[in-house]
C-alpha cells in the first residue's frame, strides 16, 4: 500500500488523539511504541507516525494504529450500537445514531438451513422492499447453476436474520425465495455480488430499505455493519480484546475509506471486520446511504468493498430498483450518449414528474375524447397505484394501470402522432418502475430461464414523437417493466404489431393520429412460471382509436372510430414447464368490443359504441361459425370473433372512408 495513503489516514488528528484516550496496554507487544525504561510511550510512536518517520509499507504498525487501535466493533442491542469507551467516536457517531439504526435495522444474517457445516453464512442487506445485497462467495454456498440463472442447493433454505443481537433470543427472520442473480466471477469485471429476492409469501418488511449512495466523493467516515465471527485470519490477542470474545452478533464498526479507488469498482477501507463480515453494507455515517459492499480483508493490512456505483450498474442491468442518492458518475469517465444519461439518472418517483402520459383528449374534444377503460368493481383493488398518488404510471405520451397481485398491466393507454414520429436508437436495459414495489411488478427474474420473450405492450416505437428529447424520453420510458408482457418466442406477432402502422395508413391525412389501449388477459388457469412466481397470461388484447369522417348533407364531420383486437399464445404455452406446444389456428383475431368487455371485465365506454366490427354489414357477414372453445379464457359469442390471415382482414368499416350518415 502507498506510503501517502496510510499517512493520508493516519493524520486524521481526532483518530489519533482517540487512540492516546484508549491507552491500550498490549501496544508495545505488538511493536506499536517504543519502550523507555520499561515504560509504555504510545504518545511516541503516534508522533512518529504523524511526522512521517514510521514506515508505513511496514503494515505491524500501520494496521496497528488503522485498526488494532482506535477503530472499534461495536455491539448493536435494542436496535442501535452501544456507547463507544473512543470519546472522538462518540463525536462522530452520536449525532448520526438515527441514521445508523435505519441501516442497523436493514442489516441481517444470513442463515441457513441444510448446509454441511454452517448454520450462518454472512451478512446480507436490504436494497428494496423485497430484495437483499450479500457477496458471491456467500451465496454459492447455498446456489447451484441452473441454465442463465442459479436455484438453490437441494435441501437447503435461507432465511435472513435482522436481529441476532448479543444478550438478546429475538429473531426476526425472512425466507429468501429465490436467487434473482450471482456475478460471474469468470467474467471480467465482475464484482463479488449476489442479490436475492424474499419469498412471496414472507411478511412485508416495515420501513425503508437502505439507499445506495451514487456520489463519487468519498464520505469523510464510513461504517460497516454485520456479523463478525471469529477468524483464525487474524491475530488471536487483538480479536479477543476487540471482541471480548463475543462473535456472530450484530456489530457496528466504524472507519475510514482509505483508497478511494483501488479499481474502478472497489476501494478499501480500515473498518474492524471479520470474516462474517462477507456481504456487509459500508454506509456514510452522516446520511446512512451505502456507499460500498464489502467483501475481503487482508488482516493488518486493509478491508476491500465494492463501489456502490458498481452495485448500481449490477442492479440496473438486472432490472433490480433501488433508491439513489446523490448525482450519478458519467458512465467510464466520460460523457456517454444522451438516451444512455437519461436512463442512468430516472431511478426516483420524482423523475417522472414532469410525464404527460395519456391525454383523452389527444384526438379532440367532444365526441371524440376517450378516457381509459373503466376497472370493474373486482378489478378496482387489485389495481397497483403510485406511492405518489392517482391510478395510473404516467410516462411520456403514455400510462399503465397495473394489476398488483398478477404484476402485470390491466391496460396501458398511448397517443401515436403518425406526423411526428421518430425512430430513437433501442436502449437495451429493462427497468422496474420506482414508483411502485419490487412485488407488484415482473421484473427480470420472470424471463431469466424460459421461452418467454420480453414483449412490448406499447411498441417501443409508438410514443416517440415530438421534440427529440421528449422522443428519446419515450423511448427510454417505454423499457419500464409495466409496459412489458410475457410472450412466447415462437408467437407470430407480425400481424400484431403491425395493427397500428395499418390503421394510422386509413386515417384521415388531416390528422394523422390514433390512441391505443393494450393488456393482458387475466385467468385463474394461466399457467405459473415458478421461479418469479407470475402467471402467464394466455391472450392479450388491443384496441385502437382513430378519426374518421362522415358526410352529413354537404359538410363532413369528424367521428370516432374503434377497432379491438385479441392476440393468442395457449397453443405455444403449457403449464408444466412453459414449454411449446404443438397446435394450430390463428393467433390474432379481430373481436368486438362487447366481446373484449366479457372478456377482460373492463369497461371501454364511448369506444364499444365506435367498433367498426360490429356496426358494419361487413361484420355481420364474417360471422365465424363457432366461437372460441370453452376452456378458453377468451371465449365470446357467435359473431363476436373473426381470425386474421393478414391485415387486409380487418373490419375497419365504412369509417374514415366517407361514410354516408346522411
Amino acid at each position: 500500500m502507498p506510503n501517502s495513503v496510510f499517512q493520508s489516514q493516519l493524520k486524521d488528528r481526532e483518530a489519533l488523539d482517540g487512540l492516546l484516550e484508549a491507552q491500550p496496554p498490549e501496544a508495545n507487544s505488538l511493536g506499536l511504541t517504543e519502550s523507555v525504561g520499561g515504560a509504555l510511550d504510545l504518545e511516541q510512536a503516534v508522533d512518529r507516525v504523524r511526522s512521517g518517520r514510521t514506515d508505513l509499507n511496514n503494515p505491524e504498525p500501520a494496521e496497528a494504529i488503522v485498526m488494532l487501535y482506535g477503530y472499534p466493533s461495536l455491539l448493536v442491542q435494542n436496535g442501535t450500537f452501544v456507547e463507544p469507551k473512543n470519546q472522538t467516536w462518540h463525536r462522530r457517531l452520536a449525532p448520526n445514531r438515527a441514521k445508523i439504526n435505519h441501516v442497523i435495522a436493514n442489516s441481517g444474517r444470513v442463515d441457513v438451513i441444510g448446509h454441511d457445516s454452517a448454520k450462518w453464512l454472512g451478512t446480507a442487506w436490504r436494497i428494496n422492499e423485497t430484495t437483499f445485497i450479500t457477496n458471491r462467495h456467500v451465496a454459492t454456498e447455498f446456489a447451484k447453476a441452473k441454465g442463465k440463472g442459479h436455484q438453490f442447493r437441494e435441501n437447503m433454505k435461507v432465511h435472513i436474520d435482522l436481529r441476532e443481537e448479543h444478550e438478546s433470543d429475538e429473531q426476526l427472520e425472512y425466507l429468501i425465495g429465490s436467487i434473482t442473480h450471482i456475478e460471474d466471477k469468470s467474467v471480467p469485471g465482475s464484482v463479488d455480488m449476489a442479490v436475492l429476492k424474499m419469498h412471496a409469501d414472507a411478511a412485508k418488511i416495515m420501513g425503508d430499505p437502505i439507499e445506495l449512495s451514487v456520489n463519487e466523493k468519498a464520505p469523510d467516515f464510513i461504517g460497516v455493519i454485520g456479523y463478525p465471527a471469529r477468524d483464525w485470519r487474524n491475530p488471536e490477542d487483538p480479536m479477543r480484546r476487540i471482541f471480548g470474545g463475543i462473535f456472530g452478533v450484530k456489530r457496528l464498526a466504524p472507519g475510514r475509506i482509505m483508497e478511494a479507488d483501488y479499481t474502478s469498482t472497489t476501494f478499501t477501507h480500515n473498518c474492524t471486520t471479520l470474516g462474517g463480515n462477507s456481504g456487509s453494507v459500508v454506509c456514510d455515517i452522516e446520511t446512512g446511504a451505502a456507499v460500498g459492499l464489502h467483501y475481503a480483508g487482508s488482516a493488518r493490512e486493509q478491508n476491500f468493498a465494492v463501489k456502490s456505483t458498481a452495485i448500481a450498474e449490477v442492479l440496473r442491468k438486472k432490472s433490480v430498483s433501488f433508491n439513489g442518492v446523490g448525482t450519478m458518475p458519467k458512465p467510464g469517465g466520460k460523457d456517454g450518449d444522451k438516451a444512455s444519461k437519461e436512463r442512468k439518472k430516472r431511478r426516483t418517483a420524482r423523475d417522472f414528474s414532469d410525464r404527460d402520459g395519456y391525454d383523452p383528449a389527444f384526438l379532440g374534444a367532444g365526441d371524440l375524447l376517450v378516457p381509459t377503460p373503466q376497472l370493474n368493481m373486482m378489478q378496482e383493488p387489485q389495481l397497483a397505484k403510485p406511492e405518489a398518488g392517482g391510478a395510473l404510471l404516467a410516462y411520456r405520451h403514455f400510462s399503465v394501470a397495473m394489476h398488483r397481485t398478477r404484476r402485470l398491466a390491466f391496460f396501458c393507454a398511448a397517443n401515436i402522432d403518425g406526423d411526428d414520429l421518430r425512430r430513437p436508437r433501442r436502449v437495451s436495459s429493462f427497468h422496474l418502475d420506482p414508483r411502485l414495489p419490487d412485488d407488484q411488478q415482473a421484473g427480470e427474474t420472470l424471463y431469466a430461464d424460459n421461452d418467454l420473450d420480453r414483449g412490448h405492450l406499447i411498441r417501443r416505437l409508438d410514443p416517440t414523437w415530438g421534440t427529440k428529447d421528449h422522443a428519446d424520453q419515450a423511448n427510454v420510458d417505454s423499457m419500464f417493466f409495466p409496459n412489458i408482457a410475457p410472450q412466447h418466442k415462437d408467437l407470430n406477432r407480425k400481424i400484431w404489431l403491425a395493427l397500428e402502422d395499418h390503421i394510422l395508413n386509413k386515417t384521415d391525412k388531416e390528422n394523422a393520429r390514433i390512441s391505443v389501449f393494450v393488456g393482458c388477459i387475466f385467468d385463474e388457469r394461466d399457467p405459473l412460471e415458478k421461479t418469479s412466481g407470475v402467471k402467464v397470461p394466455m391472450a392479450f388484447w388491443k384496441v385502437v382509436a382513430s378519426i374518421g369522417r362522415v358526410r352529413k348533407g354537404r359538410s363532413t364531420q369528424h367521428v370516432l372510430q374503434t377497432q379491438a383486437f385479441l392476440l393468442r399464445q395457449d397453443h405455444l404455452v403449457k403449464e408444466k414447464d412453459l414449454e411449446i406446444v404443438f397446435g394450430s389456428g390463428q393467433e390474432t383475431h379481430q373481436v368486438t368490443l362487447k366481446a373484449l368487455e366479457s372478456i377482460t371485465g373492463l369497461d371501454f365506454h364511448v369506444m364499444r359504441d365506435a367498433d367498426t366490427f360490429a356496426l358494419t354489414e361487413k361484420a355481420q357477414r364474417n360471422r365465424i361459425t363457432e366461437a372460441a372453445g370453452t376452456e378458453s379464457p377468451f371465449t365470446a359469442s357467435i359473431g363476436a370473433l373473426k381470425p386474421l390471415e393478414s391485415l387486409d382482414d380487418i373490419v375497419l368499416g365504412d369509417t374514415g372512408l366517407n361514410r354516408s350518415n346522411g
